[in-house]
């Protein structure tokens, strides 16, 4: 029996902390960090984070503990501490909508939750047409004269993000929002605590005018590991699940911390702050055993893809550019600024400056940097009936060593990319084959060190392996001649797998693959 089914299932299915607690599933323990949240001095509090970054446990984990149901964190922190466990009234408020609408739609979505809200309290609704500010005020009065209240509100934004493909009629939805978040400064007095989450962060001018007390934390350091694993954290709570994934994967477990840096560490919200891990990812990659891009694949920002390629962005201004005042980076619909918009929706992170001077904006680790293209293919790309007939004669061709089949369908797929977002230079082209080569779920390895130096692409088929090696403006020949020069197939062979030497010439001006060689090695 394999030693880690000692150890409590991941919750790779579940945000929410009641549940993970009730099933006995695992949970990393960020009371300390929650309780220093929760000091006096932090009344009203706003935090943006990227999308499943484990908003939605903080904030289940903050109404279990305001609900005094301290049976919930035996054997946390928290637990041994002196928190007073004092009941409260919690309204807690999920604002994702099932579907975009305007500005009475999303009146009425919030007058329901309203009712919903006073039906979890054994309240009633008060007589007259009330609206959904009116009635959180009401509700907030009434409880408060029993016990102490808290609000706490999930993915504020989502009504705005829901419908930015509808600029018409977000200024009505912001009116609505900010009237309805406005209600809790009215009743400040009676509020023992307020907490906000969502992606982006809105000029307070947009949302927030009413909330001029709001302390937003999403560029604090001292709260930059209240969500996502910090390398510490790994070390503590999740090392028998890396032994576990070392002994399937037959490797060492240094070799699997070192992957797992690479494939989901490396985010940092704050100058100064916690380097951390994607803690979406990083409990997927765990509970299967496998190294992929989980999270780029949960679903892509509608509002992004479109935004590049409206603005005709040349990727390659995308990663590396100087990071901008991020204290005044705020998400403004009628022109937002792209790099902040990458850098609050978890494309980007804060890494340092070469010269260690200040920071750079920059993709996090190889999971985002290497599946950002298909996020663009994704909107790009035809249909997806389409999209999975040209995967499959990809897929096919690279098996029969077809290669003549293979580019002429690369070639296809190339052209449909805007050439604006998509220059063409050697980098480009490998990101984006690469990218094709994991779509088709093949073991793919780009930059791959050998000891005399580092392959382009490396491609694990059925009964073989497949080395790319890219030229732009260049003889395919020279690009096998290097691969056979630096010897990359020998480590290959000596292991008894085929393999198969591609070498391409890529057109700058044409923006395809426009030669292309191969040599098979080690195969009668």
């Amino acid at each position: 029996m394999d030693r880690a089914a000692r150890h409590p299932p991941l919750p790779i299915s579940t945000g929410s902390f009641q549940s993970i607690r009730a099933k006995g599933l695992f949970y990393l323990d960020k009371t300390r960090q929650i309780a220093s949240l929760l000091e006096p001095e932090n009344h009203y509090v706003f935090l943006a984070r990227p999308r499943r970054f484990g908003k939605s446990l903080l904030v289940s984990t903050l109404e279990a503990l305001f609900k005094g149901e301290r049976r919930l964190f035996a054997g946390t922190w928290i637990d041994g501490s002196d928190w007073s466990w004092e009941p409260h009234a919690v309204i807690s408020l999920e604002m994702t909508e099932r579907r975009a609408g305007g500005a009475s739609a999303l009146e009425q979505s919030l007058h329901n939750r309203m009712a919903k809200a006073y039906r979890m309290h054994g309240e009633e609704l008060p007589p007259g047409d009330w609206s959904a500010p009116e009635l959180l005020e009401d509700l907030i009065e009434r409880l408060a004269a029993r016990q102490p209240v808290a609000v706490l509100i999930d993915e504020y934004d989502a009504p705005i993000l829901q419908n930015l493909e509808r600029p018409d009629a977000l200024p009505g939805i912001r009116d609505v929002l900010r009237r309805f978040y406005g209600a809790l400064k009215a009743q400040d007095a009676r509020l023992s605590f307020a907490f906000l989450t969502g992606i982006t962060r809105f000029a307070r001018t947009n949302i927030f005018s009413g909330l001029n007390n709001l302390r937003d934390i999403s560029l604090s350091a001292r709260f930059s590991d209240l969500v996502g694993f910090t390398e510490t954290e790994l070390d503590r709570y999740l090392t028998p699940y890396v032994q576990a994934m070392a002994r399937t994967r037959h490797c060492s477990v240094t070799d699997v911390r070192q992957a797992m840096r690479t494939w989901y560490d490396g985010y940092v919200f704050a100058p100064g702050g916690a380097r951390v891990y994607n803690p979406y990812s990083t409990l997927y990659c765990l509970a299967e055993k496998a190294f992929d891009y989980y999270w780029p694949l949960t679903g892509i920002p509608i509002y992004l893809t479109r935004m590049i390629a409206q603005r005709k962005v040349d990727l390659r201004q995308l990663a590396g550019q100087k990071a901008p005042a991020l204290s005044q980076a705020f998400f403004h619909w009628n022109e937002p600024d792209l790099l902040a918009v990458m850098y609050q929706a978890g494309y980007l992170t804060l890494t340092p400056a070469p010269g260690g001077q200040g920071y750079v904006l920059d993709y996090p680790n190889r999971e985002v940097g290497q599946s950002f293209i298909l996020t663009l293919l994704g909107e790009f790309t035809p249909p997806s009936a389409t999209a999975t007939q040209t995967a499959g004669i990809l897929y096919a061709a690279l098996e029969a060593d077809d290669y003549d089949r293979f580019f002429a369908t690369f070639n296809e797929l190339a052209q449909l990319i805007p050439y604006e977002i998509f220059a063409g230079d050697h980098k480009h082209y490998q990101l984006l084959l690469h990218s094709i080569f994991v779509l088709l779920r093949l073991r793919t390895d780009s930059e791959r060190s050998s000891y005399r130096g580092r392959m382009d692409t490396v491609v694990e088929l059925s009964d073989k392996v497949a080395i790319f090696e890219y030229k732009l403006d260049a003889d395919p020949a020279a690009a096998l001649a290097q691969l056979e020069a630096k010897g990359y197939h020998h480590e290959f062979l000596v292991h008894g797998q085929p393999v198969v030497g591609v070498g391409v010439r890529f057109d700058a001006e044409q923006r395809q693959a426009v030669a292309w060689q191969v040599r098979r090695y080690g195969q009668a």
